[in-house]
């Protein structure tokens, strides 16, 4: 019995607007073989997206729990030495960080204000 070959790329294109692009297609064509994919990096993925424009789905999918807003932000720039200073304070056992001041945490209400999501609803989970 004769088995056909199996193409190990996707079936259906329609959802892969990217495809073309992504590095994926190149192992499929028997093009990279020999080298070592990594894991792309966060501050990579911006600077990849911010030219390109999502599927109309998949903006949806991003809407409809309300996390479209997080591509809406964009790029966060991060103070390392702020949040070193934070780490410092932090007391685990309180779950607070020890100002000089008073004592601090971050709440769901701050998330909410800050990135502008709903945390309001049902949870939103995998099946």
């Amino acid at each position: 019995m004769d088995v056909p070959p199996m193409h190990p790329g996707p079936v259906y294109n329609e959802l892969l607007v990217l495809q073309g692009d992504h590095r994926s297609a190149y192992v499929w064509e028997g093009e990279l073989l020999a080298q070592t994919l990594r894991a792309m990096r966060v501050d990579n993925m911006w600077d990849f997206m911010k030219d390109r424009d999502l599927h109309p789905r998949v903006v949806q999918r991003l809407r409809d729990p309300g996390f479209y807003r997080i591509l809406e932000i964009g790029r966060l720039q991060l103070d390392w030495s702020l949040i070193t200073a934070l780490i410092e304070q932090w007391r685990p056992e309180t779950h607070t960080f020890h100002l000089p001041i008073a004592e601090a945490t971050i709440t769901l209400q701050d998330v909410e204000v800050l990135y502008g999501m709903s945390v309001d609803g049902l949870p939103v989970a995998l099946p």
